[in-house]
């Protein structure tokens, strides 16, 4: 006996080969899902009897006993924190106000004729150390890596960050 199906994409009813004679789509899938055996009843399957649903019970409560006793043998350091503030004495004269330090200018590397970024920046970094490195610390390089004139001033790069 074949089941008669009706196609999920044109609509078309009544096919009993695996493709719809209308537009082609595959219902093999189909026909095989609705061929299969019905489930039986899962709450049958999932029948425990009373003394088993007890020993699990009893089960649960050993382990939850073992995991508070081994935490009573084997307790936990504690960390506390003090409230304690710093007790300044009076006698002591104040400190002079910190001289705020300017901030350090960054390092610059001017252009000459003949460089050229990879060139740079083995010279600053080392070998091993991609042009990259230049752009990210000079955001103007982008989209022009290739082409940098003389006398142009770049900001030198951490180089650690090229390893």
């Amino acid at each position: 006996m074949t089941i008669k199906l009706n196609c999920p994409v044109c609509g078309y009813q009544g096919i009993e080969s695996n493709t719809c004679p209308n537009c082609d789509t595959d219902v093999a899938v189909i026909r095989m899902l609705l061929e299969l055996p019905p489930v039986e009843n899962r709450a049958a399957i999932f029948n425990l009897s009373r003394w088993q649903l007890t020993a699990a019970l009893l089960l649960l409560l050993c382990g939850f006993g073992l995991a508070s006793w081994g935490g009573l043998i084997f307790p936990q350091p504690l960390t506390v924190m003090s409230d304690s503030s710093v007790v300044v004495d009076s006698n002591d004269p104040p400190e002079p106000p910190a001289t705020p330090l300017e901030p350090a200018q960054p390092t610059t590397y001017t252009v000459k004729s003949g460089d050229n970024l990879s060139s740079i920046t083995e010279t600053l970094c080392g070998k091993g150390v991609h042009f990259a490195v230049m752009v990210t610390a000079n955001p103007q390089l982008k989209g022009r890596e290739d082409h940098i004139d003389v006398g142009e001033v770049f900001k030198l790069p951490n180089c650690q960050e090229g390893n």
